[in-house]
């Protein structure tokens, strides 16, 4: 059983505002009604905030597939968030808007460096199926290229993987334990100089509304990795948001797509033909959170931040 909120408070005062002085509700009536899963950085997987302080962050940067991707791959500027007919991804993204850490980054006045490329998985060699030469590592391995100097107590890492990996271990088989390995590695590597990070935002939608025994797993060896990293010496400032909570409310029956404010779960670019009401589809194209579902993404971590500290 899920809790339900009316709003996040962030999303409640922008609906009263824009009630108050006659603007349009900004997120087209689509709004939380899950409450994140929060839990003691012990046992089994649950979501946490151990030491982030969203508002101290002036830089993000962003690595992930193409939940995440801003359509730039390198961490410069990214192109405005906007459709170019005939094009349908706004300005590179996959889906009709900013991405989910776009709307946080956009809510803290910071700015965003996106290494984050579509069809990413943690370490392509595990995958022989995956066609396509991406991953977290070359991702990492592009950002410490580039000698940035970026103020360790000012920037936010987030790291959104899984999706892909989960969908090629029904190919390739379950090589899950060596992907989660890989990531917390990676957070390792980026932790230590010559970038010294010390804070990371690890989010997850591996099944996207589906689950099972490889998938919990993997979630799980992440979590346990995590909590290492917060009792080494000097810990890690981390929290980790599961999706995974947003999707199983939207596509199962409680509470259900309708309660979000959704009109259809499914996506609205189909086959070349727009939907008529794209602002209240789940998906902008198949299994592609539309920029609606992007906001809330967004809504969703920031709960995770407010309200599951530990």
């Amino acid at each position: 059983m899920y809790s339900v909120l009316l709003f996040p408070i962030s999303a409640l005062y922008g609906r009263l505002k824009g009630s108050i002085l006659g603007w349009q509700d900004p997120n087209d009536g689509i709004h939380l009604v899950v409450s994140p899963r929060c839990g003691p950085l012990s046992g089994t997987v649950s979501e946490f905030n151990a030491g982030l302080n969203l508002p101290q962050f002036k830089t993000i940067v962003a690595f992930g597939d193409s939940f995440t991707d801003g359509g730039r791959h390198d961490g410069g500027p990214l192109e405005p968030a906007v459709m170019i007919p005939p094009n349908v991804l706004a300005g590179g993204r996959s889906t009709n808007g900013p991405v989910w850490v776009e709307g946080i980054a956009n809510d803290i006045g910071a700015r965003v460096m996106d290494y984050a490329w579509s069809s990413a998985v943690t370490n392509i060699s595990l995958w022989p199926s995956n066609p396509y030469p991406r991953d977290f590592v070359m991702q990492t391995t592009t950002f410490i290229d580039q000698f940035n100097k970026l103020d360790p107590e000012t920037t936010l890492y987030t790291i959104f993987f899984g999706i892909n990996d989960w969908g090629d271990s029904f190919v390739d088989g379950n090589h899950l334990p060596e992907a989660a390995q890989d990531m917390l590695g990676q957070i390792a590597l980026l932790a230590s100089p010559p970038t010294n990070a010390r804070n990371f935002l690890v989010t997850d939608a591996y099944g996207r509304g589906n689950h099972n025994a490889w998938g919990e797993a993997w979630l799980q060896s992440i979590f346990d990795g995590l909590i290492a990293f917060r009792s080494q010496d000097p810990p890690l400032n981390l929290a980790f948001a599961n999706f995974a909570t947003v999707w199983d409310g939207v596509l199962r029956s409680d509470p259900g797509y309708e309660a979000f404010g959704y009109t259809n779960p499914g996506a609205c670019f189909v086959d070349g033909n727009v939907c008529d009401d794209p602002e209240h589809y789940f998906y902008w194209f198949d299994g592609h959170p539309s920029k609606q579902t992007h906001r809330i993404m967004a809504d969703y971590v920031e709960e995770v931040l407010t309200h599951c500290r530990v």
